[in-house]
């Protein structure tokens, strides 16, 4: 895996690379979005260097990370209820928050410097749409939510129970190489809908899980 540069990239080039890139994933990144992404990208690069929120990935691997999450814009409907579980370092919860400014999003993360982070960048992007709960999902009581997004957040069948924050019919998106694997973890509350490839990977897809009424 290639290592990240000794210094943090400015929002500019991280937009070079956004454009560069987004054809790769078939994306069209308006004016907005792309400048958007590109401040977060940036604060994340900068972030990262005192806190471990990405390991060691370069700045093409975290535009791919972010084009990766707006991928699922089409599985998205305005004006639903977004929950992010184990958000960590924003993937996918903040590109789609960017990119999906008519839905509501909650970031989850348990981790505290993961979660100021996140608050960080909800506050410096102005970011309206969405907003941080630093618990487990499981310790996330009295809200309910039409979608839930998660990606690289194992060992499911330890945390999804009859899966109360998702509302009947409710979608569960996972980022994943293995859609069995999320499947056989979520358990008979869901069955599978469908996945959707990412063009950048030969392997990696976005599950779509259905919950039960």
């Amino acid at each position: 895996m290639s290592r990240a540069p000794e210094g943090p990239l400015p929002a500019e080039r991280f937009a070079e690379i956004l454009t560069g890139r987004a054809p790769v994933f078939r994306v069209d990144l308006g004016d907005d979005v792309r400048s958007s992404l590109s401040a977060y990208l940036a604060e994340l690069d900068r972030w990262r260097r005192q806190t471990n929120l990405t390991g060691q990935l370069s700045p093409d691997e975290l535009v791919d990370h972010a084009l990766e999450a707006v991928l699922a814009v089409p599985l998205i409907s305005p004006g639903e209820r977004v929950v992010d579980i184990g958000s960590g370092a924003g993937f996918p919860g903040i590109p789609l928050t960017i990119a999906l400014p008519a839905a509501e999003f909650v970031l989850v993360e348990p981790r505290g410097r993961r979660a100021a982070f996140l608050r960080h960048v909800v506050r410096a992007l102005a970011i309206a749409n969405a907003s941080v709960i630093e618990a487990r999902i499981e310790n996330v009581g009295g809200q309910t939510f039409e979608v839930a997004v998660t990606r690289a957040v194992g060992g499911f069948s330890a945390w999804i129970g009859e899966a109360a924050f998702l509302s009947p019919g409710g979608r569960f998106l996972a980022w994943t190489t293995d859609s069995d694997v999320v499947a056989a973890g979520l358990g008979p509350a869901f069955r599978f809908s469908k996945q959707v490839p990412l063009p950048a990977s030969v392997s990696r897809r976005i599950a779509v899980f259905v919950k039960a009424s």
